[in-house]
């Protein structure tokens, strides 16, 4: 409950920071689109199952002065070859190493995201919307994210045969659902045409959700689900 009441608190804070912006200086508005693609890597305990992944997805931008953007995400991502099914465990009846050849362990997230991105200092922000010139901003975002956790086909390791049955395997566990999530990192923006820019970002992300440890395998719950992006994008923007 406690992140849930700081992802609620940081959406709202971005709701305020749009509205302030829009009704202060809406004669500067423009719109954008763009699209990205980050390499992201799990950390805290999402990295004990899966391992770096691609990231993909769009952006809707709304700028509604030259030192705030709002701005829409949809991402994509899956991490699959996670722990439970590509590192091989020792079988205590023979002292043995048993791989999972059939295993599966994966992970996807499909997600929206409302971010606001802030350009500080007076002269930082002035230099956007002019060719071959760049500028720097922070970011605070949050949304809904939907994550689906896979173990499936994973070998029954507590078998007392000799050899071990690889036919045996564990029941399939499955963990999906709908969580709040939320972001934060910073960048820069390199604008190429006074309409057309390069986006570079790093950020944080922790998504408010728990996934099951896995029974045999010494693999704890997982909560929150936290990973670290780094990425690259390209955005369009329209004049108003």
């Amino acid at each position: 409950m406690k992140y849930k009441r700081y992802v609620l608190c940081g959406l709202v804070a971005i709701l305020m920071l749009g509205i302030s912006s829009v009704a202060v200086q809406a004669q500067e508005a423009r719109w954008g689109v763009g699209a990205f693609a980050d390499y992201s890597k799990p950390y805290l305990r999402l990295a004990d199952r899966w391992s770096a992944s691609g990231k993909f997805g769009g952006m809707l931008q709304y700028a509604p002065s030259t030192a705030t953007t709002i701005e829409i995400e949809y991402h994509y991502m899956k991490m699959d070859n996670g722990k439970p099914a590509s590192l091989p465990f020792t079988y205590n009846t023979t002292g043995t190493e048993v791989e999972n050849v059939n295993g599966k362990s994966e992970i996807t997230f499909n997600s929206i995201v409302v971010n606001a991105l802030v350009f500080p200092g007076d002269e930082n922000s002035q230099r956007g919307f002019k060719a071959n010139d760049f500028r720097f901003f922070v970011l605070v975002g949050g949304g809904i994210y939907r994550y689906k956790a896979v173990n499936e086909d994973l070998i029954y390791p507590k078998q007392t045969t000799d050899p071990i049955d690889m036919s045996m395997v564990m029941d399939s566990q499955i963990d999906q659902r709908y969580a709040y999530g939320m972001n934060l990192g910073a960048g820069v923006e390199a604008f190429v045409t006074p309409n057309l820019a390069i986006d570079l970002r790093a950020r944080a992300n922790m998504v408010i959700g728990e996934i099951r440890p896995v029974l045999y395998y010494d693999l704890e719950k997982i909560r929150p689900l936290s990973t670290l992006d780094v990425g690259a994008g390209i955005k369009f923007y329209f004049w108003r």
